[in-house]
């Protein structure tokens, strides 16, 4: 996202993590890579290293106009004296919970950054916390609420991925050994309309037929949820899911 607005729509770009410090990491890790390796940004960032250089951690400049600035959330006066019209709050279930001190709610901090722009685009991310007390889950609830639907590679009917559970008819299963203890190894996914079985190398064409689809109407707030089931990262294989599952499942922390 961060790299289509500075190449093909120049615009000034604001990214909120949780602290200065997460601020200070995403640009090292994240953007300066991607700026470093991706032609047509390096051609407009310019040498980070050069004397006349705009380029701070936390803030840089480019050829085109566009501009990007990270700040954290704890920063009380990290929003001062920025306009920006795009903005990306990260992680929002990282802020401190009492807001960016007495300036006030982090998130309604920066999105007053864009009150001039008739064109502003402002996202949210995060992983979900503790149900009830999430950002996230509160802003997910007040938009259009898209499920990422998938169809099964034997019947074609579509669905959402879920993990389902002992009593679940569909969802992640696995095997057990002699011993009733369960084997990672074994994991499937069972359909939820016909029961079909579907493996693991079924995933990835599964994934790239699917779609999205809004389960609420939209009222000019777009929300998506998905997880690592649907994930075709080779450390989101079904089989780590269950075994990472299989490992804390008992753990009272």
């Amino acid at each position: 996202v961060v790299g289509y607005y500075l190449a093909h729509d120049p615009s000034p770009i604001l990214i909120v993590q949780p602290r200065v410090e997460d601020a200070e990491d995403y640009s090292k890790t994240e953007i300066a890579p991607m700026l470093r390796d991706t032609p047509v940004l390096a051609e407009i960032c310019g040498d980070p290293k050069a004397k006349d250089s705009n380029q701070t951690i936390l803030k840089k400049t480019f050829a085109n106009g566009a501009n990007l600035t990270l700040v954290g959330a704890n920063s009380p006066g990290g929003f001062r004296r920025i306009t920006c019209r795009i903005i990306l709050f990260d992680e929002v279930d990282g802020y401190p919970s009492g807001g960016a001190g007495v300036e006030g709610d982090q998130i309604a901090l920066g999105i007053k950054r864009s009150e001039t722009f008739w064109n502003r685009k402002i996202a949210l991310g995060s992983t979900p916390t503790v149900k009830g007390t999430s950002r996230i889950e509160k802003a997910y609830e007040e938009s259009d609420q898209r499920r990422y639907y998938v169809p099964c590679p034997h019947c074609g009917e579509f669905q959402v991925l879920e993990w389902g559970g002992p009593e679940t008819p569909y969802g992640i299963k696995w095997d057990k050994d002699e011993n009733g203890e369960g084997i990672p190894e074994s994991a499937y996914y069972v359909c939820r309309h016909n029961g079909c079985v579907i493996h693991h190398n079924e995933k990835s064409g599964m994934v790239k037929r699917g779609e999205w689809r809004a389960t609420k109407p939209f009222k000019g707030h777009a929300g998506f949820h998905i997880w690592a089931g649907y994930s075709l990262f080779p450390n989101a294989a079904w089989k780590y899911l269950v075994a990472e599952w299989l490992r804390v499942k008992n753990d009272p922390l």
